[in-house]
């Protein structure tokens, strides 16, 4: 390759990987802002397709009852995906295997791949490409949450440098999953606290009648 072809190649890349630093930061302020925990998984999922420039992408949620990753949020799915779709969280299924092993996984010819077979919710949408990744969840928690992925029907390469731009996204996702958890569990903690108040209000007044 001539040094004229690397510098052309450079300049190209260097947008497409600015670009991406700058959705990291617009993800950050908004997963800080938003104290709803639903349009906080879809802005993932929208920003995440930006970044990769790519039509598909979508959060999963790993279930341990059935072993299975249900699509929490996404973009370019057909309708009634979200909250209604399930994939198999197996060690052939390429999201499986990146929520059980943490290792990112990326499948850039997913009709010849070897090591996994392809998901019926790709396969439905023409995806030939995909790149998964852990989402995890901080504090010890015994599960982790879930796992990032973002895919294509167009041909192409994600490589490396595609699979740290989203798992720093996912791990940016985790600590917003982990706040909004707490948050609710807050919540849930002083709404028991005002009933159990108003109970021994209750009860007192009526021992003083």
């Amino acid at each position: 390759m001539t040094p004229r072809v690397q510098s052309e190649q450079l300049r190209d890349e260097l947008p497409y990987r600015l670009r991406q630093q700058a959705i990291l930061g617009e993800f950050g302020r908004f997963a800080m802002q938003s104290r709803d925990l639903s349009d906080i998984l879809q802005r993932a999922a929208e920003l995440c397709a930006q970044g990769l420039e790519a039509p598909y992408a979508k959060v999963l949620e790993y279930t341990s009852e059935g072993n299975r990753l249900e699509v929490r949020a996404g973009i370019g799915w057909a309708p009634g995906t979200i909250d209604h779709v399930a994939l198999g969280a197996d060690l052939e299924s390429p999201a499986g295997y990146a929520y059980h092993t943490g290792q990112s996984v990326i499948s850039n010819h997913l009709h010849d791949e070897a090591r996994f077979r392809t998901p019926k919710l790709l396969a439905e949408h023409g995806v030939k490409r995909a790149i998964n990744v852990l989402i995890e969840r901080g504090n010890d928690v015994a599960q982790n949450y879930g796992v990032l992925e973002v895919d294509s029907p167009d041909p192409g390469q994600f490589d490396r440098t595609d699979a740290d731009f989203l798992s720093v996204f996912a791990g940016l996702l985790g600590i917003a999953i982990e706040r909004q958890q707490a948050d609710a569990k807050l919540v849930r903690a002083m709404e028991y606290q005002a009933l159990l108040t108003r109970e021994m209000s209750h009860r007192v007044k009526n021992s003083l009648m």
